[in-house]
């Protein structure tokens, strides 16, 4: 998650915004640390955090023009990468926790894998060609069934604690709601400029490259799951 935060502020320079990259993983950490160790302490980390990256502004900054750009950008990119990573410690503590965990990375890779496959063979008409050209109907079509088939696979495999419709249900949420992770990550690329968000994975980019599904598709599942736990 620092990592890429990390990545989100170099991103956000490329656009012009300077943000405040230190303070902002420092409070993504802080904000880690609260998911950890209960949902009390990020009441204090709310407050400790606007007034922290307000603060910062006034001791480094001076032109009052760029100010809430700056301000707001930084937080958003706290609440971006560290707010929705946190929710994979809250996942981890529900019922059969560490298997949902294993069962969201499958669905949602299996998922990205055939969407790639199939929008790269059978893919024509565009999926939102404004941000990410090469995304298509057809490929997020194949992406779901790939979410699917995945959930089904896993359902048999390790997770039977639960029938399978549910498992499915789930599947299908996070599969819809990871390619608007997938999407919004490709709207900062696309303002930058830039094809990947790092090189610190070669050939792949980024951790966010990698991680921009799981960002959204974690806190789905989490919310989800909170109705059967």
């Amino acid at each position: 998650a620092l990592i890429g935060c990390r990545e989100y502020f170099e991103l956000i320079s490329q656009v012009g915004v300077e943000g405040f990259p230190k303070l902002g993983m420092a409070l993504s950490f802080l904000l880690l640390l609260s998911f950890y160790f209960g949902s009390d302490y990020l009441l204090q980390w709310g407050l400790m955090t606007v007034v922290s990256v307000i603060a910062a502004w006034f001791l480094i900054e001076k032109d009052v023009k760029i100010a809430i750009v700056q301000i707001s950008f930084t937080l958003l990119g706290i609440f971006y990468v560290a707010g929705l990573s946190g929710y994979y410690l809250l996942l981890r503590e529900i019922g059969s926790g560490r298997q949902w965990l294993l069962f969201l990375f499958i669905v949602i890779w299996s998922g990205d894998i055939a969407a790639y496959y199939v929008g790269k063979n059978w893919g024509k008409s565009p999926l939102a060609q404004a941000v990410s050209p090469n995304k298509t109907i057809e490929g997020a079509v194949g992406g779901l069934s790939g979410n699917l088939v995945a959930a089904g696979v896993v359902s048999v495999w390790f997770l039977d604690s639960t029938p399978v419709w549910v498992n499915l249900i789930g599947a299908l949420i996070c599969g819809i709601i990871g390619q608007f992770g997938d999407l919004a990550e490709s709207l900062l690329k696309r303002n930058a400029g830039i094809k990947d968000s790092g090189n610190l994975i070669p050939g792949h980019g980024g951790v966010l490259d990698r991680i921009d599904s799981l960002l959204f598709a974690g806190p789905a599942l989490y919310c989800y799951l909170s109705l059967w736990h």
